[in-house]
């Protein structure tokens, strides 16, 4: 207790004393903290001053998890949950109170003469919760700590897909400038308002990035070379059904919906309170010593219990409420369970028919290129149709990044050492590039 006492009090004394004592008014305070924001602002270093460095998957994701901000919110929220749920027992703890009372007359006249007095007591306070309605609130503060730790979970995985897409992105523009440069190399007067175009998405996307993770001391350049690979047909197994955080998140919704009815029915219920109250621990008046000190007994207990009739019918009115919210949730979880199945068999689908058509074209580059040709207009014909076939398929890819990105949040990354049949290593979709 000393410690936990000797943590808050500086704390306070440094938020409260010099509010109190600098009779400061509120655009003072308010323009003090504009200049320290400010001074902040100009200390902050030059973009084009930041150092260029690679950043690796394992880096960027440890970054991720430890400076995102929607993340470290995240976790404030679970913290915030717990705190809820062990107040439902603090309500045990005794209060204490330290009490002075001083009394004079600031007057002093004849024939009314009255003498000064002074008091000081310290006294203990034990009051018990509705006992009836401590298992509800129990699980209330429970229930919404598990809401909020799967939430962090979910939060966790929206920003790994977010970070994958980003690491993604780099990778195909690295070789859609390739392909670019390739095809308009003859074209010199393009290439300096090109290469502007350029510097100034990647200075968009790697803002973008530092942002995701909190961290500007460097302008980082996504390698997308360490990305993990990714077992797609996995992914086909897995999107047979939800995945066991959707199917919780659900689960959340009807409970929380349960609940509401729970918590409408307790006030059919008779509430029941307990107070023991003591005489004052220590109390000094007038030079005399009374409380358990002086060896007082005078401890009384009070219990209180009642049941208020529904007269009005207004906790009957509730309850119908409640009941028919629990229906409408039940019906909106069946529609979202329909949609769910519909997008993930039409985002499987549509997978399945761009990684055939990538095959093919694979293929067809591969064959292309072995015809071999010798005339000069053959030549440069292959090579525009071959430019031509590239700039589609990094195209092609890039809008198959949202697939990838989706399954991402809704599976999490799977590991990649997951053992697989010949026939599914030969459907498996080529790794990230």
């Amino acid at each position: 207790m000393n410690k936990i006492i000797s943590r808050i009090w500086p704390a306070v004394a440094a938020a409260v004393l010099p509010v109190l004592l600098s009779g400061c008014s509120v655009t003072e305070r308010v323009g003090d903290a504009q200049a320290e924001l400010m001074e902040h602002y100009r200390k902050l270093p030059d973009w084009e001053q930041l150092p260029v460095r690679s950043l690796s998957w394992e880096r960027a994701m440890a970054l991720l998890e430890k400076q995102n901000l929607e993340m470290q919110r995240a976790r404030q929220s679970v913290k915030e949950a717990q705190n809820r749920r062990d107040r439902v027992y603090r309500q045990f703890i005794p209060l204490v109170d330290i009490g002075y009372y001083f009394n004079t007359a600031l007057m002093k006249s004849k024939g009314r003469n009255y003498s000064d007095y002074s008091n000081f007591d310290v006294n203990i306070i034990f009051s018990l919760p509705d006992l009836l309605r401590l298992p509800v609130d129990h699980y209330t503060a429970e229930l919404a700590l598990f809401k909020a730790e799967k939430d962090l979970e979910q939060k966790r995985r929206e920003l790994v897909a977010k970070l994958w897409q980003s690491f993604r992105e780099a990778g195909l523009e690295h070789r859609k400038r390739g392909t670019e440069d390739a095809a308009t190399a003859s074209r010199l007067a393009d290439k300096k308002l090109r290469e502007q175009e350029r510097a100034l998405q990647s200075r968009e996307k790697t803002q973008q990035l530092c942002a995701l993770l909190n961290d500007y001391t460097a302008r980082w350049q996504p390698n997308a070379a360490t990305l993990p690979r990714i077992n797609w047909p996995v992914y086909r197994e897995k999107a047979k059904v939800p995945d066991a955080l959707t199917q919780t998140q659900m689960a959340l919704a009807l409970e929380a919906a349960r609940l509401q009815k729970l918590g409408v029915a307790v006030h059919y219920l008779p509430s029941a309170r307990v107070n023991f109250y003591s005489p004052s621990l220590f109390s000094v008046s007038g030079g005399t010593t009374e409380g358990f000190l002086s060896g007082e007994t005078d401890v009384r207990m009070n219990l209180n219990t009642y049941l208020q009739l529904d007269t009005r019918m207004e906790v009957w009115s509730e309850w119908a409420m409640a009941r028919e919210n629990y229906r409408l949730v039940q019906q909106e979880l069946t529609q979202k369970m329909h949609e769910y199945r519909n997008k993930m068999q039409l985002l499987l689908e549509s997978w399945k028919a761009y990684d055939d058509w990538k095959r093919s074209t694979e293929d067809y580059l591969v064959f292309r290129r072995r015809q071999g040709v010798c005339e000069a207009d053959g030549i440069k014909a292959l090579y525009d149709e071959d430019i031509a076939l590239q700039k589609e398929m990094q195209e092609q890819e890039k809008k198959n990044l949202e697939r990838e990105c989706a399954l991402i949040q809704e599976y999490g990354l799977p590991n990649e050492k997951s053992n697989i049949s010949g026939e599914e290593k030969r459907e498996k979709a080529p790794a990230a590039q």
